[in-house]
């Protein structure tokens, strides 16, 4: 239709993911769904997040970082996957979408429905990606003015990132 937005909706999503996966630093790895925070464990079984098995309990997070996410010292990151999604945010978002796995393609379904949760999945589909950046940016901690007191990307890092991945921008 004349005067609508072009939308490259399966496009546009895999290039955020990609972007999600570059930024969270999971795409150095052989298999970015199989990282865990800290890169001293390969997720061996994907039947269930890692910390939920017991295969690994997390990594212990500096003091500093621990205070910046509102925690006391010794506290532990259980980040684990592709987009690094923690135990508890996991458990809610498999529960929500009958996930039978933490296989690729339930992380995946996860990580767009926490866009969509942040309100951001329509901005993504537009090309609209400085703005969907902002919106996510409390959910991963290496987006711009996330504020974990983890690095954090910068905009326009991203934003070629986004870009070389197929995504088209508004």
């Amino acid at each position: 239709m004349i005067g609508e937005p072009d939308v490259n909706t399966e496009g546009n999503s895999s290039a955020f993911l990609s972007l999600l996966s570059w930024s969270e630093g999971t795409n150095r790895a052989a298999d970015p769904y199989r990282v865990c925070y800290g890169y001293r464990h390969t997720i061996i079984d994907l039947r269930e997040h890692p910390a939920v098995t017991g295969e690994w309990r997390g990594e212990a997070l500096p003091d500093h970082r621990c205070k910046a996410a509102g925690f006391g010292p010794g506290c532990v990151s259980t980040a684990a996957g592709r987009y690094q999604l923690i135990r508890p945010t996991w458990a809610c978002v498999r529960k929500r979408l009958r996930l039978n796995d933490f296989g690729p393609e339930s992380q995946d379904r996860a990580a767009l429905y926490l866009i969509e949760q942040r309100g951001a999945l329509e901005d993504v589909m537009y090309g609209r990606i400085k703005t969907a950046i902002q919106k996510c940016k409390p959910e991963w901690a290496s987006l711009p003015g996330a504020g974990y007191g983890q690095p954090e990307r910068g905009l326009d890092d991203l934003m070629a990132h986004y870009v070389s991945a197929g995504g088209s921008l508004a």
